[in-house]
């Protein structure tokens, strides 16, 4: 559990985040695998980090228009993201991707809001073009469905543009490298954003860990 705003150091923030994010990685990457496959070799082949950017205009003009017919408020980016996340489940796996039979076939997305000049954030002042870094783990069974989608330019403009989105830049995780505190890079890069966030709250929605986990019933 993350502790207060005000015993927290903003190093601390991060790591904290950052070793929570890199847990849940692990025990997706554990439920997966294949029984004699390293862990290593299945976040590096099934592991993609995706930075979100959007068309601030297009999302504004969007976002006043819903505002009329669903109210003030209706979306957040991290909404965004998470219908994003429905709609590529709904691409791999089928129209039927919500029912419980394929919560399995389901990636693991981590996605965390961030500003720019968020690495500075003790001098960050207005915030500016909010955008998402996002860590994927997609299963073997819908790994080859994934790039497949991504690789379809025509499938992948029509995506952008339901979504307000200007850029998706797509990187596998090729390396593991882990920081002075053995968190790995990836996990407390997306992190900058909460440490001055923590420090000074501004948005309330700054993370998603997608898909997001329920309790089994005991029949």
């Amino acid at each position: 559990m993350l502790q207060s705003h005000s015993h927290t150091s903003p190093p601390s923030i991060s790591s904290q985040y950052a070793s929570w994010f890199d847990d849940r990685i692990e025990q997706f990457i554990e439920a997966h695998r294949g029984r004699f496959e390293p862990t290593s070799f299945f976040k590096q082949r099934n592991g993609f980090f995706i930075t979100i950017s959007f068309d601030q205009g297009r999302r504004k003009q969007r976002l006043e228009g819903s505002d009329l017919i669903d109210g003030p408020g209706a979306k957040s980016v991290m909404d965004t993201f998470t219908d994003l996340y429905n709609l590529i489940c709904r691409e791999l796996i089928g129209r039927n991707y919500h029912r419980p039979s394929f919560h399995d076939l389901k990636p693991l997305a981590i996605g965390c809001l961030d500003m720019n000049g968020s690495r500075y954030w003790k001098s960050m002042g207005q915030l500016e073009n909010p955008h998402i870094h996002s860590i994927w783990i997609v299963t073997e069974q819908t790994r080859d469905g994934f790039l497949k989608l991504f690789a379809d330019k025509e499938r992948l403009l029509s995506i952008k543009e339901r979504f307000s989105i200007r850029e998706l830049d797509i990187q596998q995780l090729d390396h593991d490298h882990r920081n002075s505190t053995g968190d790995s890079r990836a996990s407390s890069y997306m992190a900058k954003f909460m440490v001055h966030n923590n420090h000074e709250l501004k948005v309330a929605d700054d993370f998603r860990v997608l898909p997001i986990q329920t309790d089994k019933t005991i029949n």
